[in-house]
């Protein structure tokens, strides 16, 4: 079990670095830039911003620049978006909102997919297993951004029972827990 999680680890630092590049390449070959709205302010105020950020370097030690900062630091850069904010402060202020749908989601999943799982093998090849693994078959196949608007649609427009958008109340966790955790319960009660 260890050499298995120990080739994982290995495994996946050539998979993020070959993300990490692609994503940073994909980035920089973009049309525009992220000062590029800013076009009337003096060529000199702009190569000064550049400066700052280091994109006046070139591209391999821009990149090398990323990767340190990424890797040995943790830090994602600055957000070109929104002033005097970094990337590592947007993703921790949404961090608490994903960990409680996950952690609702991962309820959900368990909640739904153990007990249909259960009742399939109790009695194979009856109804009781046909309906519950039909339906997880079609939970598996149904991606998260199909399932979220037809949820969205039957019960916060059209019964109005939920809110279509929202995370005030207790009740707004609810339809994107269910659109999160649907493919995991499929996925529980299909093993």
């Amino acid at each position: 079990m260890i050499r298995f999680v120990i080739r994982r680890i290995l495994i996946s630092i050539p998979v993020l670095l070959i993300i990490a590049a692609l994503s940073f390449f994909m980035i920089k070959n973009a049309p525009g830039g992220p000062f590029a709205k800013d076009k009337s302010a003096p060529l000199e105020v702009i190569e000064k911003i550049e400066a700052q950020y280091g994109l006046n370097e070139p591209i391999y030690k821009q990149f090398y620049i990323y990767l340190k900062n990424a890797v040995l630091h943790g830090d994602l850069g600055p957000s070109y978006r929104y002033a005097n904010w970094s990337v590592n402060d947007l993703i921790l202020s949404g961090f608490p909102v994903s960990l409680e749908l996950g952690c609702w989601a991962l309820v959900i999943a368990m909640l739904i997919g153990i007990p249909a799982g259960v009742i399939a093998s109790i009695r194979p090849n009856s109804p009781s297993d046909y309906f519950p693994m039909s339906l997880a078959m079609l939970g598996v196949c149904l991606p998260t951004f199909v399932l979220g608007p037809l949820l969205v649609g039957v019960f916060a427009l059209w019964l109005g029972w939920y809110n279509s958008s929202g995370w005030d109340f207790a009740y707004d966790r609810f339809l994107p827990a269910l659109t999160l955790g649907g493919y995991y319960a499929a996925y529980l009660a299909r093993m």
